[in-house]
Order: structure tokens, then sequence, then C-alpha cells
């Protein structure tokens, strides 16, 4: 059984949850009244806590507040599980340290596997703060033989931070912060040979394809649910996406 760990924040939760029972149901047979939906288990976190936590760079505790989450997943009977957030991911090293035997389909790796199909050994990364500035995207990246790079500027990476969690985090989508977000990508893809991962499932909320028509936009959400689905329905097995 899947296990979600969402609350980190809530929209990308609630786009996880619809995305992959729509997916899963389309390829079903009705059973008694309609398509059987596949059975998992959310666990949705205090985001303000999450936040208060990450903003003042203590990891540690970070982590230790989200494998609360995961251990009601684990008792809930999950065999494996997601996290619907970027940023979260900083946990997983020590959730396969506390819970060896649960493995965690890495968001880092659905992106990378489609960094690799098409072509690019260099990837742009647009996302929070500590995602942008912090090494636990990039190594899982750099495992996959894929190079990342970030905005330069410490005050571009602040007011993407600032837009995700003032504006998109409630469902905000300002044109000017979309524009912002746009220019940064584009002066990325420029440097990483027009490729552009956005590292926070909120951005790609704010920015689609058809606003960077000339960058290989990969929407990590996206294809982290695709991924999801793929498992659910045996199309491709989980270690298979493992670096």
């Amino acid at each position: 059984m899947l296990g979600i760990l969402t609350g980190i924040s809530y929209v990308s939760g609630l786009d996880y949850y619809r995305s992959i029972n729509e997916q899963v149901t389309s390829t079903r047979e009705t059973g008694f009244l309609m398509p059987p939906n596949p059975p998992m288990v959310l666990v949705s976190m205090d985001c303000d806590v999450y936040a208060h936590h990450l903003t003042d760079g203590t990891f540690a505790d970070v982590g230790d507040y989200l494998l609360e989450g995961v251990a009601r997943l684990v008792d809930a009977g999950c065999d494996w599980m997601v996290i619907a957030s970027n940023t979260a991911h900083l946990c997983v090293p020590m959730i396969e340290d506390r819970f060896p035997d649960l493995p965690v389909l890495h968001i880092a790796d659905c992106c990378a596997h489609q960094l690799r199909a098409r072509g690019h050994s260099t990837t742009g990364l647009i996302g929070t703060k500590p995602t942008m500035e912090s090494d636990y995207l990039k190594d899982r990246f750099d495992r996959h033989g894929i190079e990342v790079i970030v905005p330069e500027p410490a005050a571009t990476r602040d007011e993407i931070f600032r837009i995700i969690h003032e504006e998109l985090s409630f469902e905000r989508f300002e044109p000017g912060s979309r524009a912002f977000v746009v220019s940064a990508i584009e002066e990325l893809a420029a440097r990483s040979g027009a490729a552009c991962v956005s590292g926070c499932t909120e951005i790609e909320l704010l920015v689609r394809q058809e606003h960077v028509p000339n960058i290989d936009w990969l929407p990590s959400a996206e294809l982290h649910i695709n991924a999801i689905v793929d498992v659910l329905l045996g199309r491709t097995e989980l270690h298979d996406l493992l670096p």
C-alpha cells in the first residue's frame, strides 16, 4: 500500500491525490459501480511547524518532525511511500536509516531519469531556498550523473522562496511573480543547455511549458506522480528508478 506524506504544503498533496486516482482509475474496468481506486494512506503534517524549522535552518528538527508522519504511515501498513514536496526530501536519509524496509520513491530519481532520457547531463533547478542552496536534491541528481545549477544572485533565490511560501502555498498565482520566475528559469536554461527542473511542487502550478516554450521544462511533481502511477500499475519497478 502506498503512503503519501503531505501537508507541506497541502496544495501539492491535493494534486498528488487527485492525479494518482484519476490516472489509475482511467485504466481500470468498472467494478461494482465504478473503477476501483488504489489503496493509499495520506498523512498531513503541520506546514507551519515544518516551515518554522526549515527557515531556522535546523534540518535535523525538520527531519525529526517529518519522521513522526512517516511512522504513522508505517503503522498504517504502508509498503512504500512518497513525499509530496521537493524540499521535504531532505529527510530521506533519515527515513532510510530509521525505516530501512520502507522504500521511498524519490522525486529527484524520477526527474533524473527523464533528463537522461532527453539527453541532458546538466540542469537548472528552481525551488525553495533550502533546495537551491543545500545539497539533498543536488547530491541525488549527481548519483545519476546530472550536474545541477541554481540562480546565482542570493536576492533571486530569496524572492523565489518568498513567492513560494507567501503566494503559491495559498494558491495565489500572480502574473508579476510568474514573470520573475520565468526570467530566472530562462537565465538558468542559458547556462544549463536549455533544461530546468521545477524543484518545488508549487512552482509548476505557476509556470507551465507554455510559459517557457524554448526550454526543456521538467515539472517534478508531475513526473513524480507519473512514476508513482507506473509503479502502482506494474508498468515499472520502483528499484529500476533508483540511482
